[in-house]
Order: C-alpha cells, then sequence, then structure tokens
C-alpha cells in the first residue's frame, strides 16, 4: 500500500515537471517548483486554484501575482475552483499550465505557488 502511495507521488511530481525545460529548485515557500528555462510561450494559459484549500493556503495572492505578471509575456489567467479535483488540494495552492497547442486532457499542475517567486518560475520570468 505504502508502495503504491509512493509511486503515484512521483508519478504525479514527473507530470508537474515533464512540460518543462529547466531545472527544480526550492522556492522561498520550501516547496520546489520547476523553474522554466524559457518564458511560457505567449498564448499559454494559467489556471490558478481559487477553492477552498488553495484559498487558505494563499490562490487568491497568486492569482493576484499571476494577474499582475503574465500579460506582460503574452499568457492568460484563469481561475477555478479546484484544478486537480481534490487529488492535490493538499499540496497548495495550484496552479494548472495550459502550454500553447497542448489540447490536454491533462495538463501539468504546479504544487505551492505562493510566492512572488513562485509564480516567476511558473511563468519563467527572471527573478531580479
Amino acid at each position: 500500500m505504502m508502495m503504491r502511495l509512493a509511486l503515484l507521488l512521483l508519478a504525479i511530481f514527473a507530470r508537474s515537471c515533464s512540460a518543462f525545460v529547466g531545472r527544480c529548485a526550492t522556492s522561498s515557500s520550501s516547496v520546489s517548483i520547476c523553474l522554466n528555462a524559457e518564458p511560457l510561450e505567449s498564448g499559454s494559459k494559467v489556471v490558478v486554484c481559487t477553492g477552498p484549500t488553495c484559498r487558505r493556503t494563499g490562490g487568491k495572492r497568486a492569482l493576484a501575482i499571476f494577474e499582475e505578471l503574465a500579460p506582460s509575456i503574452g499568457v492568460t489567467v484563469e481561475s477555478v475552483s479546484c484544478v486537480s479535483e481534490c487529488a492535490e488540494c493538499g499540496l497548495g495552492p495550484n496552479v494548472e499550465v495550459r502550454l500553447l497547442g497542448d489540447d490536454g486532457p491533462f495538463y501539468p499542475i504546479k504544487n505551492g505557488i505562493k510566492t512572488e517567486d513562485d509564480v516567476k518560475g511558473v511563468l519563467g520570468i527572471a527573478y531580479e
């Protein structure tokens, strides 16, 4: 049972990082996130979870930061009440990344996106 859980968590993490070229690093919020080598392509979309758990852990603040930074690189921002349908709520705030030309149905979900640095890491914007 524990082995199945470990494999599931590993698969979720791998899916979260698979769409990004770059490196993974620990953010200021002590959560490992994947940093893009280049900004997301114009026309891509990020969907920020503002469901109950993500809202309590900073989803509304993350949404505001995305809305401030994303338009400068042509990325649109949406919010939804739950991007992971409760599978990853405890890891939030969660952000779904829909790359230009990616038809889904499964999109990578970034977990623990709380700070401006976390948002910049998802967007691939250089840190100042």
